[in-house]
This record gives C-alpha cells, sequence and structure tokens, in this order.
C-alpha cells in the first residue's frame, strides 16, 4: 500500500490537535490538586504549631504561677480546662495512623494530668512539667519537621 503523504500529516496533526490538549489538561490538573494539598497542609501544619505553643506555654505556666500564688485555684483550674481544651484538639488535628503522631497522644494526657494533679495537691511540680515539656516540643518538632519535608516534596 501506499499512503499519501498529505494523508499522513493530516492524521498526525489531528492526533496532535486532539492529544495535546488532553494531556496538557491532566498535568494541570495534577498541578492543581498538588497545589491545593500542599497548601492545606501547610495551613495545618501552622495550626498545629501554634496550638503546641500555646499548649506547651500554659504547661510550663500554670503549676509555677499557682505555687506562687499569682494566679488563684479557681484560675489554675480554669486554666487547666483550656489546656485540656488545647491538648484534645492537637489530639483530632493529627493522624492517629501515624507512629510519631501516636507518641505524642499519652505526652499530652501526661501533661494535662500533672498540671491538674499540681493543682489539687497544691504543689508544684515544676520541674516534672518541664521536662514534659520538653519532650512535648522535641517530639512535636519530629512531627513538624516530617510534615514540612512533605509539603517541600509537594505531596
Amino acid at each position: 500500500m501506499n499512503y499519501d503523504p498529505t494523508y499522513i500529516s493530516s492524521i498526525i496533526a489531528l492526533v496532535a490537535v486532539v492529544v495535546g490538549p488532553v494531556v496538557s489538561l491532566c498535568i494541570a490538573k495534577k498541578q492543581i490538586k498538588a497545589s491545593v494539598v500542599s497548601s492545606s497542609r501547610l495551613q495545618w501544619i501552622n495550626r498545629l504549631r501554634d496550638e503546641l505553643a500555646v499548649l506547651v506555654k500554659d504547661i510550663r505556666h500554670v503549676p509555677p504561677a499557682y505555687a506562687a500564688n499569682t494566679i488563684t485555684k479557681a484560675e489554675a483550674v480554669s486554666m487547666h480546662g483550656q489546656i485540656t481544651s488545647r491538648a484534645e484538639l492537637i489530639k483530632l488535628l493529627i493522624n492517629p495512623k501515624e507512629e510519631e503522631h501516636q507518641k505524642l497522644v499519652p505526652l499530652l494526657s501526661s501533661a494535662s494530668n500533672k498540671v491538674i494533679d499540681s493543682i489539687n495537691k497544691d504543689k508544684g511540680n515544676a520541674a516534672e512539667l518541664e521536662v514534659l515539656a520538653d519532650k512535648i516540643v522535641a517530639q512535636s518538632q519530629i512531627i513538624l519537621k516530617r510534615e514540612w519535608e512533605r509539603v517541600k516534596s509537594g505531596y
């Protein structure tokens, strides 16, 4: 069989006209999805970091302030409620299926319990809470670093 070169050129041009935009559309959809996911993940990382920072500040502040009589027992109990609320919010923000995230949960619960114990027993255990706060910060840094790496890699 002998094909006319203009016929072959026309078929190639037709395929290029159809396939080119389809490929471009697929690539654009993937780029948009990656951008939305990265943007959402970045917002989540920022929120998690902010919530953790406030929680750690409160853990470090409440028992010593109560022990030093700069806040009343009622204020300390109210602040403990805020600590517990923030710890629960953080638990909802993290991924329960990831090992590094799972390691943070008992630290949060322990901190909340130690703060209320400190208030109820009218004694400060600031040194214990400092160690626990440091552990929360260290574990949080591991989580935040890994999540930041995911954002940088585009997923």
